[in-house]
């Protein structure tokens, strides 16, 4: 139990304000623990970052693997994926990713290309799947499509932190995915979006624009 406690306080604190604020005498410090206790688990604090960040590839690929299985239709599972980004970009602070990649790049490098992949994978079937069924445009090159996706996501979680106030942040991520379901859809399908978007709860007052 001890063990499960001092990784979960670890992934709050990384995740949210950044792992170089936090030496191992003061996460033992927050959990009222010798460092003797806290080194008997974690034996470095790169060994307690390599875990965190497993944790934080567990916890994407979980809600990604949910937004799979609970919809129903390809259309559902591309606005569920995207809606499961936002959270994702939303609770974790840029600056977790900044410190690992400046002070901990080979544990940088492995958890990107874990999201990436999980990301790609998924939305990718997805994707192909339904260009087969009409509701994805036919001219789409869905491995492309992607690769452009994960460049567009790093870049507007980035461009997000950088605004003061959470509406600005909520707008570039409601704005990102509205050009990227509209970019996608079959003309035939716009309808079937605009249905779903009246339903769903990340794009809120996203509304189809002539």
């Amino acid at each position: 139990m001890t063990e499960l406690i001092i990784l979960e306080t670890a992934y709050r604190l990384f995740t949210t304000q950044g792992i170089q604020l936090y030496t191992m005498d003061e996460i033992a410090s927050r959990l009222a623990i010798s460092k003797k206790t806290l080194y008997r688990f974690f034996t470095s604090r790169q060994h307690l970052v390599q875990q965190v960040c497993q944790l934080v590839a567990n916890d994407y690929n979980h809600a990604m693997e949910r937004v799979e299985h609970d919809k129903a239709h390809n259309l559902q599972r591309v606005l569920g994926f995207m809606a499961a980004n936002v959270d994702f970009c939303k609770k974790t602070s840029v600056v977790f990713f900044t410190d690992l990649q400046k002070h901990y790049p080979a544990e940088y490098q492995t958890l990107t290309t874990a999201l990436n992949t999980i990301t790609e994978q998924l939305l990718l079937r997805v994707l192909e799947q339904g260009i087969v069924e009409g509701v994805f445009r036919g001219s789409l090159h869905p491995k492309l499509v992607v690769t452009i996706l994960l460049q567009h996501r790093k870049r507007d979680f980035e461009f997000a932190a950088e605004l003061v106030n959470d509406y600005s942040k909520d707008e570039v991520f409601r704005q990102a995915t509205y050009l990227f379901l509209y970019g996608i859809i079959a003309p035939e399908a716009i309808p079937l979006l605009e249905n779903e978007l009246k339903q769903y709860s990340l794009p809120n007052r996203m509304a189809h624009v002539e």
